[in-house]
Parts: structure tokens; C-alpha cells; sequence
């Protein structure tokens, strides 16, 4: 493993045909500084021992596990210490030609050394779908045996050690397309021209289906660069009944805020929008659906404008009952 690997990407591929011209990726966000750094995983792989020896050091000092407990105490859920001592332990009774063979190793190794292939790729399919200012300028940090499987707080945070991965360094690169999407949509945001809900919490909910949604979409349109066949959203995405089904519940629940009570309204959310994953399928379809209609420039306003704008510019290309209704910003138009 290399430990970091940094590469500035100035490179524009070939785009695919849409409806209209493609975008012109904005030079500030091909121009990335985008860090891989495994000195983490190479930690735990190389000596789980003293890991465990220090294990409060190792969750101060890491920059992974610092996020991580970013990502717990923002998302309320509690990380398994226990289970995560119980992991580290298994490695430390291997020897260390196991260690050195361990697929985490050979997993981490081959994510490292091909950084900067995976950049001069995935940067400019990125940053196609980003508005001008955007930029990916962060770390990209490798970890295992903690709760998310990928997330961004603070910077990007992979765990591959998650089973959701099968082993497929494939699914993780696309995963990384997700993450660094999110990325440049979150710096985007200082940019917005459309005025914020008076209603935090459902203008949140809506950043989040814009949001999950485009990231979700541009890991879907970049399968041909990263192929990622254990993706669970993408066969979802492209089932109209999956569909139908997730926006009825983002629907309903939509209908519920200002009616239901706040931490119930939370609690739904977190159920219907991610756990059942209605703000990535029905954001993506949303998403797909507004680039084909009305090409990626369009697409792109959309981050450019806010969530609202979004939701409307998908409800003016579908039928009554495809739309997306939100009682008091859409009125069902």
C-alpha cells in the first residue's frame, strides 16, 4: 500500500450523447486535489495489536475514526465497540504473512495503486454534473470494521471491510463516485439562488432526495467506468414499480410534516429516505428523468438553483400521478 496518493486531473473524456450538448466540467473542479490515504488500514492491518494496546489513541488520532464518530453522533447511531474490538483482535491472532494476505491488504493495495487511473476517470464524469465554482478538493480515507459503509464527514471515509462490498474493488470505486459527488454538490450550496423553505426540516428533507439522488445518478451513469453489479439502488432505479412505490412513501411522508410530530417526522425520513433508500432511487430517476428530458445543463441548474427547483423541474416533464408532492411547495403541480 502507498499510504497517500495525490493527482491533479485537467483531462476532459469523451461525453456521452444527451439531450443537448454535454456540460463543460467547470476547470475549478477538474483541477481536484483529491488524497488517497490508507496509512489508517495499514495501522490496523500491520499492527492490530497495539491498536488494541492504544485503542483510545487510534480513535483520536485517525482522521477515519475521528469521522466516524462525526458520523454517529450526527446520524444517532451508536458504533459497536465491542464488535469492532472483536474484529481487530481476529487479526491480530493471524500471523503476519496472513496479515500481509489478508483480502483488506490486497484490497486497500490495489484501491491505492490505481488512484490515479481512477481520478483521470471519475473527475471529469463528475465534474460534468457540477455547476461552475464546484470543487472536489478532499481526502479520500480507507478503513474497516466500522458501522457505514462509505460516508462523507469532514472527508471521505470507505470501509472495506463492509460485506456489502463482496469483495469488489469495482463497487468501491463507484461507491467514491458517489461520495465525490457529494463533495462538490455540498460546496455548491453557499451558491444557491433560490430562498430557503421557511420549514427547515422539510427543505432539509428535500436537499437530501436532490442530493442522495444526483449522487446516486451519476454512480449509476458511471457503471461503464466502474462497473458495480452488487449495487442494490441501481436495479431499483431501473424498476418503474420500485420507483412508483418509494415515491408514494416519500409522498406520504412529505404530506405528514408540520402535521406529525418532529422527532416521529425524523424518524420516517431516515426509514423511507434511506433505509429504504426513496431519496437515492427517486431522487436518481428524478434526476435521469430531467437530463433526458431536458438535457445535462438542465440537470445541472437544478444544483445551481436548490432541492425546490428540482422537484419542480421533474414535476413539469411527468404526469399527475409520476410526480413528486409536496403540500405547499408544489401543490401537486
Amino acid at each position: 500500500m502507498t499510504g497517500t496518493v495525490a493527482f491533479s486531473v485537467a483531462v476532459l473524456e469523451a461525453a456521452a450523447v444527451l439531450a443537448g450538448p454535454p456540460a463543460e466540467p467547470p476547470a475549478s473542479c477538474l483541477d481536484a486535489q483529491i488524497g488517497f490515504h490508507t496509512a489508517t488500514l495499514e495501522r490496523l492491518v500491520t499492527d492490530p495489536a497495539g491498536v488494541l494496546a492504544d485503542e483510545d489513541g487510534f480513535w483520536e488520532s485517525e482522521p477515519p475514526q475521528r469521522y466516524t464518530r462525526i458520523w454517529a453522533e450526527g446520524t444517532g447511531i451508536d458504533i459497536p465497540y465491542d464488535e469492532w474490538r472483536e474484529q481487530v483482535g481476529a487479526l491480530s491472532r493471524l500471523s503476519d504473512v496472513e496479515r500481509r494476505n489478508h483480502p483488506l491488504t490486497r484490497m486497500a493495495r490495489e484501491i491505492a495503486d490505481g488512484g490515479e487511473e481512477f481520478l483521470a476517470r471519475a473527475v471529469p464524469h463528475i465534474c460534468a454534473y457540477l455547476p461552475d465554482g464546484a470543487n472536489l478538493d478532499i481526502g479520500i480515507h480507507f478503513t474497516a470494521y466500522v458501522p457505514p459503509r462509505s460516508f462523507v464527514a469532514g472527508e471521505v471515509v470507505i470501509n472495506v471491510s463492509a460485506d456489502y462490498w463482496r469483495g469488489d474493488v469495482g463497487h468501491i470505486l463507484n461507491s467514491i463516485v458517489h461520495e465525490l459527488f457529494h463533495v462538490g454538490y455540498s460546496k455548491a450550496r453557499d451558491q444557491r439562488t433560490e430562498p430557503r423553505l421557511d420549514d427547515e426540516r422539510l427543505y432539509g428533507m428535500l436537499d437530501a432526495l436532490h442530493n442522495e439522488g444526483m449522487a446516486t445518478y451519476v454512480g449509476y451513469a458511471a457503471q461503464s467506468l466502474f462497473p458495480a453489479p452488487g449495487e442494490r439502488d441501481y436495479p431499483m432505479l431501473d424498476d418503474p414499480s420500485a420507483v412508483r412505490r418509494l415515491r408514494t412513501l416519500l409522498n406520504d411522508l412529505f404530506a405528514l410534516v408540520g402535521t406529525a410530530r418532529p422527532e416521529q417526522i425524523d424518524r420516517w425520513s431516515w426509514a423511507r429516505g434511506v433505509t429504504m433508500r426513496g431519496y437515492y432511487v427517486v431522487g436518481a430517476h428524478m434526476a435521469r428523468t430531467i437530463e433526458s428530458e431536458r438535457g445535462q445543463q438542465a440537470l445541472i441548474g437544478t444544483i445551481a438553483e436548490g432541492p425546490v427547483a428540482f422537484v419542480r423541474a421533474y414535476n413539469a416533464l411527468v404526469s399527475s400521478d409520476e410526480r413528486v408532492v409536496v403540500p405547499g411547495v408544489t401543490d401537486g403541480s
